[in-house]
């Protein structure tokens, strides 16, 4: 009986054993497993983390500079080191105007026409072909500041618009700019032969400068227009591109800034606005 008895004992104590054994084993695997899915987890998350910031780093590189990318494919990477001025000289957003009318601070040899975009926030002032726009108000630009401004085209393709900008001796406007690279300070922004040129005829002989560009990268979107001006030397960025930095500026001379606008077969909208000039 006893043995009976220390028989079914020991068979207990086996069963208990070996239950316990197996249930330590099974949880060892268990962690491992869970530790594989954990890595497994991981690796996909760190690859849709990388696939991410590979795409951030390709849209911001598209923005700051980057060589090889964006509308300046052959143009060497610059740094993008531009500050606004401290003082705001002038600001005009045309939030205050009336849709439908010239901007109440603008002058042109024809019109203009403050209106709001479906697509784009705040108002804008539609510049027309054959037409140069100046600011009316007498704003003595200092001699060493910033100019900044959104440039809007809205068109099916990109054809012979050309826009021009720049600074003038002159505050008026009586006639449109047909030939502005003979003003003081211009550049040219021409849709039709994809490039950029400055010109500057301040400095004594004519200085001239011109960087290819791809311009359906502007059109129905918005061209940030960055300038900067400190004594003769002129840093200018187009989207965050530094397209110009050499001496291109007499400090002496006065300086009202003009944009004109030439687009015979140009089916397409001019637009302008947030423009900012700012001390330094």
């Amino acid at each position: 009986m006893k043995k009976l008895i220390l028989k079914g004992v020991w068979c207990a104590s086996f069963v208990f054993f070996f239950n316990a054994a197996d249930a330590q084993i099974l949880k060892r695997v268990g962690k491992q497993l869970e530790k594989k899915a954990e890595k497994a987890i991981d690796k996909v998350l760190d690859g849709k983390q990388e696939e991410t910031d590979g795409k951030k780093a390709e849209n911001d590189s598209a923005h700051s500079g980057a060589a090889g990318t964006g509308p300046f494919k052959d143009l060497p990477a610059g740094t993008y080191d531009f500050a606004s001025g401290k003082d705001t000289v002038f600001f005009d957003g045309f939030n205050q105007e009336t849709e439908g009318k010239m901007a109440s601070r603008w002058t042109s040899n024809g019109r203009g026409t403050t209106r709001t975009l479906s697509a784009f926030e705040g108002n804008w002032l539609q510049l027309y072909n054959e037409n140069t726009y100046k600011i009316k108000d007498l704003v003595r630009i200092p001699e060493n500041f910033t100019l900044e401004f959104d440039l809007l085209v809205l068109a099916d393709d990109q054809d012979d618009l050309e826009i021009n900008f720049g600074f003038d001796h002159q505050k008026g406007i009586s006639n449109h700019y047909y030939l502005a690279e003979r003003n003081p300070i211009n550049i040219e922004a021409s849709y039709r032969f994809n490039r950029f040129s400055f010109t500057s005829n301040e400095l004594g002989s004519r200085k001239s400068s011109d960087v290819d560009a791809r311009m359906s990268y502007f059109v129905n979107d918005v061209m940030k227009v960055q300038i900067q001006i400190v004594g003769d030397h002129m840093t200018a960025y187009i989207n965050k591109f530094k397209v110009l930095d050499t001496e291109m500026v007499d400090p002496q001379t006065k300086k009202y800034f003009y944009i004109a606008v030439d687009s015979d077969k140009n089916k397409g909208e001019v637009f302008i606005d947030n423009v900012h000039i700012s001390a330094l």
